[in-house]
């Protein structure tokens, strides 16, 4: 993957040297400014995937149903879901696009931080080392003011406090995602799956920063945060989701004011 994440290495470390130099020397607002530069270019690629996400969280019945209904016959199955799919408007693979075209990016910033960490710039991967090195205005700025608070950003957080930092601040963004809001009530193996995905990825998060720089749990964290914010505002701006309720009948519910003034109508009508 290395090759894809090439073109970008240069940009994300050049940028998180510019922030550096621009906080006196502070690395983790550098980080924290240009993680939420980031996360915010990536809210175009992220509006289709939740889109379609809150789409299919929709249709679960009708899907749980043909998958019944052409268990036996799954050519036909998958005729009749390819049709579901076009008349809600659903592409199968529209929300894995954005997934990729994401990846190389939020990889290689996370190989930048990891470079900048480096003690002196021949530790620099891809040979970015003797750029900067050469380069007359971050040639100064290397090895990087490393300390935070109780924390050297180099070394792994002995104090475990960053790993359950980043466990919890994943698994609330989970949370608020569209594809874990809006599972109950769909396909059964798909909420087991998404219920499974929502405490083991958080945990695996934080097992992975306790031995790695406490600079990178760092960035989960503030990343996290971010999507979290952005997620929030999202989510304003979706239609609501269904309830379970609604979704097995296909119609969404009246709300209480509308019950109300039917009951009225009919009382007068008597």
């Amino acid at each position: 993957m290395d090759w894809l994440i090439e073109p970008f290495m240069p940009i994300m470390i050049q940028a998180l040297m510019f922030f550096y130099r621009l906080f006196g020397d502070n690395f983790v607002l550098s980080l924290a400014l240009l993680t939420a530069i980031v996360r915010l270019l990536m809210v175009p690629l992220m509006l289709p995937m939740q889109k379609s996400a809150r789409k299919q969280a929709e249709i679960q019945p009708q899907i749980k149903a043909l998958r019944k209904k052409y268990a036996k016959d799954s050519q036909k199955q998958n005729e009749e879901l390819m049709k579901l799919y076009k008349e809600a408007g659903i592409s199968p693979m529209g929300g894995c696009l954005p997934m990729f075209i994401q990846l190389p990016i939020m990889w290689a910033f996370y190989r930048a931080i990891i470079q900048v960490l480096a003690f002196k710039p021949g530790d620099l991967f891809f040979g970015l080392g003797k750029y900067i090195a050469s380069s007359a205005a971050f040639s100064d700025l290397v090895p990087l003011n490393s300390h935070f608070l109780w924390l050297n950003l180099a070394t792994p957080d002995k104090t475990y406090i960053l790993p359950i930092l980043v466990a919890f601040t994943s698994w609330l963004q989970q949370k608020l995602s569209p594809t874990t809001s809006t599972s109950s009530g769909g396909d059964d193996q798909a909420q087991s799956m998404t219920q499974s995905m929502q405490i083991t990825m958080p945990l695996m998060f934080a097992f992975i920063t306790i031995n790695l720089a406490s600079g990178l749990a760092v960035y989960f964290i503030i990343s996290n945060l971010v999507g979290i914010a952005i997620q929030y505002f999202i989510n304003r701006g979706l239609p609501p989701a269904p309830q379970p309720a609604e979704r097995a009948s296909g119609k969404p519910k009246s709300k209480p004011s509308q019950q109300k003034r039917q009951g009225k109508s009919k009382g007068k009508r008597k």
